[in-house]
């Protein structure tokens, strides 16, 4: 038996970690999450501003991250010094 050959060390491999399922949002949803009316909010998708929803027969239905991304840039674009960084 050999013995100078190291001995393997049992490291606990961790799993890793399962993603959370993404969720669609219906139309109200949408609508209490941002506080706008779905006339503003299709009015925002036909100008490119808003996220376009998928269609799932004849419902719409939003993707929970894309809102919570776009919820957070509306946020972030109005923070003071935001829009102005960079400018002269």
């Amino acid at each position: 038996m050999d013995q100078t050959s190291p001995h393997p060390i049992n490291i606990p491999v961790k799993p890793p970690a399962i993603p959370e399922p993404e969720r669609l949002l219906p139309r109200p949803e949408v609508e209490l999450r941002t506080g706008f009316r779905s006339s503003f909010i299709y009015q925002l998708i036909k100008e490119g501003k808003f996220p376009r929803p998928i269609k799932i027969g004849t419902s719409s239905r939003w993707r929970e991250s894309e809102i919570q991304t776009w919820i957070h840039a509306q946020i972030e674009s109005s923070v003071p010094g935001k829009q102005s960084e960079g400018k002269a």
